[in-house]
């Protein structure tokens, strides 16, 4: 059996290393964490009669890390006309359900703001995929590296569905990011019940604060 936290030990530097590589387009931090998601399944399936060398193994591994530039760096770069796009039909949205008591729909916003609606589709699409990432990359937790093994910590204290709640909130491990309603039903729980997880969730990363 592999001395899984040895391995990590050994070779945090070379993480963090592959880390910073992938890390052009997003928070480092951000990066780092997932590698080290990565480099822990890496030291659970290594195989030492293999012939390779661990460090082989974790940055083949670590390769996954592309993927996090891929699905999330459009998102990170939202074009200046675009997020002005946003600004306005959510600015329209609320003074819309302040006047109407209830959520306006897509015709309305199309109506009141002037745009097609396959671009106020956009625009909202632009806006759920932007708020979602952004709760993972504004969260206290994350700004600083030394955070990143607290973060890893209580990840893995979870319990399995604590763990996709945490995942599908923030994009972690690459699960695509849902807001409440659709990880409540995606779980089968109560929306209180969630809220009272992802409650339990902050206190817990807070205890670890830097």
């Amino acid at each position: 059996m592999n001395d899984v936290e040895k391995l990590l030990k050994d070779n945090k530097k070379l993480i963090d290393l592959e880390a910073s590589r992938y890390a052009s387009n997003l928070p480092l931090i951000t990066v780092q964490i997932e590698a080290h998601r990565l480099a822990r399944e890496a030291a659970k399936t290594f195989d030492p009669s293999s012939g390779f060398k661990f460090s082989t193994h974790l940055v083949n591994s670590l390769k996954k890390l592309s993927r996090l530039s891929t699905q999330y760096g459009s998102v990170l770069r939202v074009p200046e006309n675009t997020q002005f796009g946003v600004n306005k039909i959510q600015k329209i949205e609320k003074d819309l359900e302040h006047t109407l008591g209830r959520q306006p729909t897509l015709e309305e916003l199309a109506h009141h703001s002037g745009f097609s609606m396959k671009a106020v589709e956009s625009m909202l699409r632009t806006r759920k995929n932007s708020t979602g990432i952004s709760s993972l990359f504004e969260a206290p937790a994350l700004f600083h590296s030394e955070n990143d093994e607290w973060v890893h910590f209580v990840y893995h204290d979870l319990s399995d569905k604590d763990k996709l709640i945490f995942e599908h909130m923030t994009g972690f491990g690459g699960k695509p990011v849902l807001d409440n309603k659709a990880i409540a039903s995606k779980l089968n729980l109560s929306t209180s019940t969630l809220n009272n997880r992802i409650k339990l969730i902050n206190t817990t990363l807070a205890k670890g604060w830097k």
